[in-house]
């Protein structure tokens, strides 16, 4: 089915379990060679974003509470910007070279979900829908088993490819996937080492 509409109330809404107001993609939008149509519009409606539920150890046992932005640790944060004077390797080897010298940047948000994102056009919409900039598939889950223990987090990755904006090969994965990897693992050793220099308060 293609739904009954953008204003008409969502199956389970009026519960709690779905909402429209967080925001959707319409994939009208997005369509391609409709110049000779009248109109630009199809059947398919539009896809709402929704919350996650979660289940907090200090909540009310078996009343579920929603989460859509988790938010990290704030030591854990501040720390992180300390990052951004590392300098990171940027050749796999003597000849397969990236043309830009990675860096490390704080991001304010980022997006995790169970879908592999190799659309350019669905980047563009995200970041300017929620200001999101790097896109994952694991994320999350270490985001929402830590909020729901209420235990510190902060998410840190290495980009391996730019979902769907890069090369006329589409994904650079194959290629930089190492570099990657130990880029990441040579920041997280160094955020480990700032953090365990810093003052901790009671929550840490």
């Amino acid at each position: 089915r293609y739904g009954y509409g953008p204003s008409d109330e969502l199956p389970l809404e009026p519960n709690g379990d779905y909402t429209r107001n967080i925001g959707y993609i319409k994939f009208a939008d997005y369509a391609e060679n409709v110049t000779a149509c009248n109109s630009h519009d199809n059947l398919l409606n539009n896809v709402w974003f929704q919350p996650e539920e979660v289940f907090p150890v200090d909540g009310t046992p078996e009343q579920r509470q929603h989460a859509f932005w988790i938010p990290v640790d704030p030591l854990y944060f501040n720390i992180s910007k300390s990052l951004e004077d590392m300098k990171l390797e940027n050749c796999v080897n003597a000849t397969t070279c990236l043309d830009e010298t990675p860096r490390v940047v704080q991001v304010h948000r980022g997006t995790s979900a169970g879908i592999y994102v190799d659309n350019a056009a669905y980047r563009s919409f995200i970041y300017k829908k929620f200001n999101v900039s790097p896109v994952d598939m694991e994320s999350a889950a270490v985001a929402l088993i830590c909020m729901q223990q209420r235990v510190p987090f902060i998410i840190i990755r290495a980009l391996s490819d730019l979902a769907g904006g890069g090369s006329a090969e589409s994904n650079e994965i194959d290629t930089f996937i190492s570099l990657a990897s130990n880029n990441s693992v040579n920041v997280v050793v160094e955020f480990i080492k700032r953090l365990v220099a810093a003052p901790l308060d009671s929550d840490h």
